[in-house]
């Protein structure tokens, strides 16, 4: 009940945040801003996702086993981040001079450096948040993903209103709340500075671990963004900026069930599971263990789907109190944004299974039939009618949770035979 306790309220500020976000965005940012804001916001994800998801995965899945120099570990972790900055920063920039030349907006070049400083900090929040979860420190858990909703809720609407409200000043406001995250997470771990350094021959140990099993985990990344975002670039590149608007406030809405459920649940059982992974013995262990993925995925499924069905049926009440007139029309598009959020979350419980096998490798090849076919579907829907693209965005669901499923049991059985 301790552990719950946290966990709970951090679900609780996140949705009581998240819907005064929603509120803000409602009442100051048109469509069109928002819809292009959205694409900046997809943007800030490029390096939890693609540079440092390697380093944050090995910090969530050894910390415990490192937890007695746990200092030390943090100053490798520290200086593992730094190293890749560099990668960081020439990715970004190659995104962002593409999208300035492809798109004839010299603006995306002005905005690399908020960017870079948006993703550096959201990427080492991933790391320093994976490892508190580790080591089953909620209540830091719940401090500093507050510390980062309040930020993110507050500072780019502040700062636009007090600017221009434009997709600029909002990326601005966003940058600011990384400088909240890094200050948080300064104060967090100021500890781990007076420890050693780790020693040489410990820091390769680290490193070639890293490189083994963490580098697939670009790739991984890859599909992940593919799976979270390639669809509100696909809604603004067929139909523009205000239906991509009109969708991205929908699929802020629809997120929150989803986003609710499985940080909690990953919360609950993520440790447990690496525990019985690591003293796993026999075939049979690894298919009670895949039994143990699928119950918590249903449960994932059943609880999200009826959350989802019981905002949809709530929606028309929200329109003046939450909802302004200008965004009803995302209203209808709510139900598959919602399913959207869901199809890029269900199949995380038996990745655990992959993880608990340190086969980053097979993980890379789930994740990157799943996005491509999720993502291909989503173009050649949309090539059709936005209508067609919403009703695959719901259908999406069951074919890439069956897909995945299918693939990570196999692999994971057959290497447990």
């Amino acid at each position: 009940m301790r552990a719950a306790l946290p966990i709970i309220l951090n679900q609780a500020a996140t949705l009581a945040l998240g819907l005064v976000a929603l509120k803000l965005i409602n009442r100051f940012v048109p469509p069109d801003v928002y819809g292009a804001y959205v694409l900046f916001l997809t943007l800030t994800q490029v390096g939890t996702l693609l540079t440092h998801s390697g380093l944050s995965n090995h910090a969530t899945r050894y910390w415990q086993r490192e937890s007695h120099r746990a200092g030390t570990y943090v100053r490798f972790l520290a200086s593992a981040s730094a190293r890749v900055l560099l990668p960081l920063t020439l990715l970004l920039l190659a995104i962002t001079l593409a999208l300035a030349a492809l798109r004839q907006e010299l603006i995306w070049v002005w905005i690399f450096p908020f960017l870079l400083v948006s993703n550096a900090a959201l990427a080492l929040n991933l790391v320093g948040t994976g490892a508190l979860n580790a080591e089953q420190s909620f209540w830091k858990v719940f401090w500093l993903t507050q510390l980062g909703n309040a930020g993110r809720t507050f500072l780019p609407i502040l700062l636009a209103l007090g600017t221009h409200m434009n997709f600029v000043a909002l990326s601005a406001g966003f940058t600011l709340q990384g400088v909240l995250i890094l200050a948080g997470l300064a104060a967090l771990f100021i500890w781990a500075s007076k420890t050693p350094r780790p020693e040489a021959e410990l820091e390769q140990r680290w490193i070639r671990e890293l490189k083994d099993y963490g580098r697939p985990y670009a790739l991984l990344g890859a599909g992940a963004w593919l799976l979270q975002f390639a669809d509100r670039w696909v809604v603004e590149g067929f139909y523009g900026e205000e239906p991509a608007g009109q969708f991205a406030l929908a699929a802020s809405l629809g997120i929150i069930i989803p986003t609710m459920v499985m940080p909690a649940l990953m919360q609950w059982v993520f440790p447990g599971i690496f525990r019985r992974a690591d003293s796993a013995k026999s075939r049979a262990d690894w298919i009670e263990l895949a039994k143990s993925c699928d119950r918590i995925t249903a449960a994932f499924l059943l609880i999200s789907i009826a959350g989802l069905l019981a905002l949809w049926a709530v929606s028309p009440w929200l329109v003046g109190w939450l909802i302004s007139e200008k965004y009803v029309p995302a209203l209808a598009m709510l139900m598959p944004a919602g399913f959207a959020a869901l199809t890029s979350q269900v199949n995380q419980f038996y990745y655990l299974l992959l993880q608990g096998q340190h086969d980053s490798a097979s993980m890379v090849k789930v994740m990157l039939v799943v996005s491509g076919v999720k993502t291909l579907g989503s173009v050649v829907a949309a090539s059709v009618s936005l209508t067609a693209l919403m009703g695959w965005l719901i259908v999406s669901v069951a074919v890439t949770g069956w897909l995945g499923r299918w693939m990570i049991r196999r692999q994971a059985l057959a290497v447990a035979s």
